[in-house]
């Protein structure tokens, strides 16, 4: 019962290189990260993509071990690949998590290194045993998702993160957060201003709308997906369609 109740709230290497050959890579290392960059950047890039890019940060990391932007990046590629493969998750997620804090203990100022620990550890805990599933997990994530709102309050994913954390989770752990489930809206709302083309948070969004018994607020941002030409939206106009007749049948 207990992992119930947790789950529901949150929500080939490249070969070793000798000096010479670090040498070269590290001249190569800029092009290969931009090239990897654009790659994970499409919109739906394929499993064996974002393992090729992880390799490239992983491999430009060890030639510039102090670049949080790198730990970032590996940390938001393990995400991805947590999301999306389906095997050994768990092992991606936690290899995130620990790029994540990588990047924090390099840059104190990384917004992003403290929503992807957040990230990355609260996928994580989904598919943790039983044993291991803590219930004080929901306010460790508050937690470092309230640092990255506090380095930059215009964080997108935190914002959005931190909406569903408070809307999602169950009422006995409600009682590890600080943020009240009066402020769902408020994040919600926040994280489409900070990114209006940010379609998960639209339509997470209108869900809540339509919970409170406002669909007309709902049937907007629905629409408002359907009217994106970013890569990344393409995935998520099949959910709003979808959403668009539940109301026109409500």
């Amino acid at each position: 019962m207990l992992r119930i109740l947790v789950a529901a709230s949150i929500l080939a290497l490249a070969p070793a290189c000798g000096t010479s050959g670090a040498a070269t890579l590290a001249g190569a290392a800029p092009d290969t990260v931009a090239e990897a960059d654009r790659l994970v950047q499409t919109g739906d890039p394929s499993v064996d993509t974002l393992r090729r890019a992880f390799d490239v940060y992983e491999q430009a990391a060890k030639i510039d071990a102090r670049d949080a932007t790198l730990h970032a990046k590996m940390a938001s590629v393990s995400l991805e690949l947590g999301i999306n493969v389906k095997e050994g998750a768990l092992t991606w997620l936690q290899r995130g998590e620990q790029a994540a804090r990588r990047a924090v203990e390099l840059d104190p100022n990384s917004a992003e290194g403290y929503y992807l620990i957040a990230a990355n550890r609260g996928r994580a805990a989904k598919l943790l045993p039983l044993l291991k599933a803590s219930p004080t997990i929901v306010g460790q994530l508050e937690k470092d998702l309230l640092r990255a709102l506090a380095i930059d309050p215009r964080y997108a994913r935190a914002l959005h993160m931190e909406a569903m954390l408070l809307y999602k989770t169950p009422g006995p752990l409600r009682v590890f957060l600080d943020g009240k489930k009066s402020d769902v809206e408020r994040y919600l709302t926040s994280a489409v201003e900070a990114d209006p083309t940010y379609a998960r948070a639209r339509l997470d969004l209108a869900e809540y709308y339509l919970d409170e018994n406002r669909p007309a607020e709902a049937r907007t941002q629905a629409r408002a997906v359907l009217e994106l030409t970013t890569d990344r939206s393409r995935r998520y106009k099949p959910e709003a369609e979808a959403l668009l007749r539940r109301i026109a049948a409500s």
